[in-house]
């Protein structure tokens, strides 16, 4: 009798063993979520700033293991489509089906550890630190599995804000899918606020046919995202409402076509300025003296004159304590003119500045005619204004062919850019909601 509970025993353990994940994922969850807890109530009992300051928020670099170990088990092999890269499909290669390995993170039940993960990239990417490679294949395995199964799981509300920094027609197709096939509401809600920011990029733009095409289902699924949305659902780290509100004052007011917010700076003759200057074109400069790239541009501001004549070239500081570095530039001659921010930062959260440089181009109508990073789109927007298509002389933009004759280009692409302060400390109110929302 003995022998027969032990054979028994013995054959169901592997299959016990098998499927002892799922716990092992839920308990490591579970202990992340201690660890927050415990953070944020030693945040809301500290008195002072410095005691706050001194709290470290979990880095979740362990966790990261512990869930990963929980769900990248391999299962087996499946059949997928493998489209080939651009440049594999020049050599003649085409789509088909291969082989390809599945993980336990492709079963329904591993969806909140593919959210976490997928939430904290730096923690996960630490796992295979200086292995590049395999982090970038198990990342685009994750996203692959929601693609394939995860996207109607009601988890999918969490990850939404996340997707929505990755810039990519890719993810904008998948926030669809979400929106369309996903059941929760709040995922739903979640999916639909993340196009409408995707919907802000050039690219998705393109994908979608044209610039106000890609307005007009901002506005869609903005209101979407509002009506939908169960009361105090969370967008990330702040509420859905609060997103929208945010979004809908980009929309109203830094949008392309938009005329933008006026702001106060101080010359550095300490005299105050308001831009953009009326019936002129402007070009709002936002950088920082730390930064190359921007520091490139505001250092050759005789040339964009002589470039664009009649260009109101505006560099701003969005620190007023950077007057120090500005100074020491100017007495160097290698800055002439510039202005600072206030000290609180007034024209940076006006203008949602969250990356350094950020340009904004402003036509003679007081409207804004491009906003972002300065980069070839940036180039073209300044050649339509002031008529020079075909002008090749001067140009202060590489893209690859056309050179400046007289020394480097003054705006570039591919220079990586710099975190600027905060884009907004408060919400703007619900009166700022765009007009046709």
């Amino acid at each position: 009798m003995k022998k027969i509970v032990i054979l028994i025993t013995a054959a169901l353990l592997p299959a016990t063993i098998a499927h002892a994940t799922e716990p092992a994922m839920r308990s490591a969850l579970n202990k992340w979520e201690q660890q927050m807890s415990e953070f944020r109530a030693a945040t809301q009992v500290a008195r002072t700033e410095e005691q706050r300051a001194a709290l470290k928020m979990p880095d979740g670099t362990d966790m990261a293991a512990e869930i990963w170990r929980s769900v990248n088990r391999k299962t087996g092999e499946r059949m997928q489509l493998v489209r080939p890269s651009d440049y594999e499909r020049m050599r003649g290669a085409k789509d088909e089906h291969k082989k390809v390995p599945s993980y336990e993170f492709d079963e329904p039940w591993a969806a909140p550890a593919v959210v976490w993960l997928m939430n904290h990239p730096q923690a996960f990417a630490g796992i295979y630190k200086g292995r590049e490679r395999q982090v970038s294949y198990y990342a685009n395995a994750l996203l692959e599995s929601i693609e394939r199964l995860h996207y109607s799981n009601p988890h999918m509300a969490e990850v939404c804000a996340k997707l929505a920094e990755s810039q990519s027609v890719r993810t904008y197709e998948l926030l669809q899918k979400i929106y369309t096939r996903n059941q929760d509401l709040t995922s739903r809600a979640n999916a639909a606020m993340a196009m409408c920011i995707l919907l802000s990029n050039p690219t998705i733009q393109a994908a979608e046919g044209s610039a106000a095409m890609a307005r007009s289902k901002q506005l869609y699924y903005l209101r979407q995202a509002v009506s939908i949305s169960p009361e105090n659902a969370m967008f990330g780290s702040t509420t859905l409402s609060e997103a929208a509100i945010e979004m809908a004052y980009v929309l109203r007011r830094l949008s392309v076509g938009c005329i933008p917010p006026r702001l106060k700076v101080i010359g550095m003759d300490g005299q105050p300025a308001i831009f953009p200057v009326t019936e002129k074109a402007n070009l709002l400069f936002f950088w920082s003296p730390s930064e190359p790239l921007g520091l490139d541009i505001v250092r050759k501001q005789a040339q964009l004159a002589e470039q664009y004549p009649g260009l109101i070239f505006t560099p701003i500081t969005v620190h007023a304590q950077q007057q120090e570095w500005v100074d020491a530039l100017k007495e160097q001659g290698i800055v002439a003119n510039c202005f600072m921010d206030d000290a609180e930062n007034s024209g940076g959260k006006a203008y949602r500045i969250t990356q350094l440089p950020t340009a904004v181009l402003i036509g003679k109508d007081s409207r804004i005619l491009f906003i972002g990073y300065p980069g070839l789109p940036l180039q073209t927007a300044l050649d339509n204004l002031f008529n020079q298509q075909n002008s090749t002389k001067g140009r202060i933009i590489i893209n690859g062919q056309v050179q400046d004759e007289d020394g480097p280009p003054v705006i570039q692409p591919g220079s990586q850019p710099t975190t600027a302060p905060s884009a907004s400390d408060e919400a703007p109110a619900l009166r700022d909601m765009p007009e046709d929302f």
